[in-house]
């Protein structure tokens, strides 16, 4: 077994190894590093976090690191945040069934609960899960 092993490494020299161990992980390393960049940068708009994220994956090696990213990282990008608010501006959910209605509903669909209250003071309507006001912060009586 020594002699094979001796014979082995005379036959092998370090460009071999370069070719086939070195040169790949350096260029997985500097793929992590950038799909990390990319991905962080469109999953929190905080510069620490991302900073953090990316020197993570660069100074170690990303066999440890980069897996972890993963976990660490936050669940959804910001495109998909932004959607999810956009969509819940269209409707809100009633107070006793939770049932979705619109946004512009006066009564639920389901159990014809009253959905808003109009302000005593302003005149405003707002939801009836407000305990005042949003606009001039009267207390909501009705509420009480």
């Amino acid at each position: 077994m020594d002699k094979l092993i001796s014979i082995i490494s005379q036959n092998i020299s370090t460009d071999i190894i370069w070719y086939v161990i070195l040169y790949p992980f350096m260029i997985f390393w500097i793929w992590s590093i950038l799909y990390t960049t990319k991905d962080i940068s469109h999953r929190t708009d905080n510069i620490f976090y991302q900073i953090l994220c990316i020197l993570i994956v660069t100074i170690w090696t990303p066999l440890i690191w980069f897996p972890l990213y993963f976990i660490l990282r936050p669940y959804r990008t910001l495109d998909d945040i932004a959607w999810r608010k956009y969509i819940e501006s269209l409707w809100k959910e009633c107070p006793e069934c939770w049932e979705i209605n619109g946004k512009d509903s006066k009564f639920c669909t389901a159990c014809w609960e009253q959905l808003n209250v109009e302000c005593k003071e302003c005149k405003t309507k707002y939801s009836i899960l407000y305990d005042y006001c949003p606009n001039c912060w009267a207390p909501n009586l009705e509420n009480e």
